[in-house]
């Protein structure tokens, strides 16, 4: 099992746009590995996302990556002059839960 921390910055007010196109790959993702995802809004940046997925592997996760870097090559620009990029993954393991 693989988790991928996704943060993307969508064009302003781009954000229905943009559920509406996750929703849509669900299926897609679903086939390529991916056995769910939780989205989350920056509140102080509405125009920030960040998703969870959870893949059967790292290799799936990556593959699906590599395909939709490749068909939209925006996705690597950097969000301002020297900034990070519109789109950044992070794959991790969890670890088991610390007691409260």
């Amino acid at each position: 099992m693989a988790i991928m921390i996704s943060r993307r910055k969508l064009d302003a007010g781009d954000y229905d746009a943009w559920k509406a196109r996750f929703e849509e790959g669900a299926s897609a993702r679903a086939a390529a590995g991916c056995r769910g995802a939780r989205r989350f809004r920056n509140l102080a940046d509405p125009d920030e996302v960040i998703v969870i997925f959870d893949w059967d592997s790292l290799e799936n996760a990556r593959a699906y990556v590599g395909i939709k870097l490749s068909e939209n090559a925006r996705l690597s620009e950097e969000r301002s002059p020297g900034g990070p990029p519109k789109l950044e993954n992070i794959f991790v393991e969890e670890l088991p839960l610390l007691p409260s």
